[in-house]
């Protein structure tokens, strides 16, 4: 409970939003310039409880039973601009000068008045804009001309890459070049061929003994090496820090998925799995939780040369300009093609109804498409009163150099769920992003 300069008690503030985006702290929370500027003199707590943060327009109000020493509810109701900080404090008096210092005659905040931080390290380039009115309301800006949608914590998030092939080494690169202004921060980069890393990845990076990720202390561990990394050494990762699967085909193993869960609730680390390659994935996971999903079906498409198949089906040999490798559960067709059934693997993931074992995975070699990966998913539902099915079909084509196993667009889409796993919460369990 804080106390207001009349060393009354008050209660806390609440700040309550239509906007679907949470409260997150801002990067300036545990500042004590900024805290003394949330009011911590006007028993209105600290700028990480008061602070609010929205990605999108929206109408903020703010309430309290207290404001300024006024009994009875306060709701300014304030179009906030995006990714604008927005704390009201009550209005300053000479027995109790604003927590911004001198900034206006007689210590009073006036209309454009501006005050930067002085902690620089931690929160560079904000400034305070105070709006005149009976009460004030101050709004942080950046003096930049816009905001980092990802910079959003105290502290940056510190980001471990497992694997550094193609797609490790472009998350490594937007990490360098991209992760700082973003929170985040690159604390190692483990390969399974250390000798792969040299001359590109500076050597204090360069974890040469993977069960020593700790010692780097990594909020969020990114695997795009294999899915042995994932069977071997996933629960211990989730020892440390939440988990990125960029291989969801090790998750068809039902005892490698029930030690990621155990681990994930023993250590209270989420689990995420890259979307990949698999287009609509929000729109089959709320059709399969609304049971309006029957069948998914899976095909993936792509020359010969771009498979890395193991056992029964690295035996196979195409028989002619089209052929289909394999047919059936998903299940069925991960172990044998680890590295070419992730977007079927995610598929089953974001339709649990069905699962792995009722999926269905398709995996076809395709002489023509020496430069491309086609991915089709088709799903339908039950049939309706009339007897006919509600029924979606999306074509994929993914530009890919020969050969190659990650398509371009691949990358990039990893690259967002890495940046959309970073703002959401850690909680138990697995969950695609």
């Amino acid at each position: 409970m804080h106390k207001g300069p009349d060393g009354e008690p008050r209660g806390p503030i609440t700040i309550s939003s239509p906007c679907s985006q949470p409260s997150q702290p801002p990067p300036q929370a545990g500042c004590s310039f900024h805290d003394n500027l949330a009011g911590q003199k006007w028993g209105q707590g600290t700028a990480e409880e008061i602070f609010h943060i929205s990605r999108k327009e929206g109408v903020m109000q703010r309430s309290s039973p207290y404001s300024g020493g006024h009994a009875g509810p306060v709701e300014p109701q304030i179009i906030m601009p995006t990714a604008l900080r927005m704390v009201t404090l009550p209005p300053p008096s000479k027995s109790a000068p604003s927590p911004l210092g001198l900034c206006w005659e007689g210590g009073k905040l006036g209309k454009g008045s501006r005050v930067k931080c002085p902690k620089i390290n931690g929160c560079p380039g904000l400034v305070c804009v105070c709006w005149g009115g009976s009460q004030q309301t101050t709004v942080l800006g950046s003096q930049t001309t816009r905001f980092k949608d990802m910079a959003l914590d105290r502290v940056p998030r510190r980001v471990g890459v497992v694997g550094y092939g193609r797609l490790g080494q472009s998350l490594v690169s937007h990490l360098l070049t991209q992760g700082p202004e973003l929170g985040l921060e690159l604390v190692f980069v483990w390969n399974r061929d250390p000798g792969r890393m040299t001359g590109s990845v500076p050597p204090s990076l360069q974890l040469q003994n993977l069960a020593a990720l700790g010692e780097r202390h990594p909020d969020l561990v990114v695997e795009v090496a294999h899915p042995k990394i994932i069977h071997e050494s996933g629960a211990q990762i989730l020892r440390h820090a939440n988990l990125l699967v960029g291989s969801p085909s090790a998750l068809a193993n039902q005892a490698t998925e029930q030690q990621l869960l155990e681990a994930s609730h023993e250590w209270d680390h989420a689990v995420f799995v890259a979307r990949g390659a698999l287009w609509g994935t929000e729109d089959i996971s709320r059709l399969d939780a609304a049971g309006g999903l029957q069948s998914l079906r899976v095909t993936m498409a792509t020359h010969p040369d771009g498979f890395r198949l193991e056992g029964p089906l690295a035996e196979a040999h195409s028989s002619g300009s089209r052929t289909v490798l394999y047919e059936g559960p998903v299940r069925g067709l991960c172990p044998f093609a680890p590295r070419n059934s992730n977007t079927m693997a995610a598929a089953a993931l974001a339709a649990p109804s069905l699962g792995f074992d009722r999926v269905i995975g398709v995996l076809v070699a395709d002489l023509s498409l020496t430069d491309m990966h086609v991915v089709d998913v088709e799903l339908s539902g039950p049939p309706g009163p009339t007897g006919r099915s509600f029924a979606v079909h999306t074509h994929r084509e993914n530009p890919a150099q020969p050969g190659a196993v990650t398509g371009s667009a691949t990358v990039t889409a990893f690259w967002r769920s890495l940046l959309g796993c970073c703002q959401l919460p850690s909680r138990p369990g697995i969950h695609l992003c």
